[in-house]
């Protein structure tokens, strides 16, 4: 019984001696897996920059109506008519359609987050401020949180009310 006991005692010290040995061991073995990963899947990926580059044109192609990149636009001339045969610039004169995109939305100008008040209603809070960075609702109501100049301002809204805000430290 008393060998039994020595024998366990030292299976256990090598044990935890041998610990950090295997640790590190395994931490090798999964690096040179991955490097392997990496090198195996180089031949595969070898083709994808010419893919892309066939996906590139092809979407510019689409977005320019069927022509290349580097084709030159074709010009549209008025046809022949009889004003155009008794004056010489009447016939020089090409019609050019110019299409342009509409302007963008102006961006909303909304107030500084560190207004909040309690208090005030969900719908005011939305109006004034926009819509909240991140929002979390639970059991005791919603928690939201607006990113101000001055840092991060979270508030409680409970029954469409602001109930409690927590302004960053000055």
């Amino acid at each position: 019984m008393s060998r039994s006991i020595a024998c366990l005692s030292v299976s256990c010290s090598l044990w935890l001696i041998m610990a950090g040995t295997a640790s590190g061991q395994a931490a090798v073995e999964y690096g040179l897996g991955a490097g392997r990963a990496a090198t195996s899947t180089a031949p595969a990926a070898k083709g994808i920059g010419s893919t892309i580059s066939g996906l590139a044109d092809s979407l510019e192609r689409m977005v320019n109506g069927g022509k290349k990149g580097s084709d030159p636009e074709p010009v549209a001339t008025p046809a022949p008519n009889k004003a155009a045969k008794k004056s010489p610039a009447a016939a020089k004169a090409r019609a050019v359609a110019v299409v342009t995109a509409p302007p963008p939305a102006p961006k909303p100008n909304w107030e500084d987050p560190s207004g909040i008040r309690t208090g005030i209603s969900y719908a005011e809070l939305v109006r004034r401020f926009g819509p909240p960075a991140l929002a979390i609702t639970d059991e005791d109501g919603r928690t939201l949180t607006y990113a101000g100049t001055s840092g991060s301002v979270q508030l409680q809204v409970e029954d469409g009310q602001v109930t409690s805000v927590v302004k960053p430290r000055s």
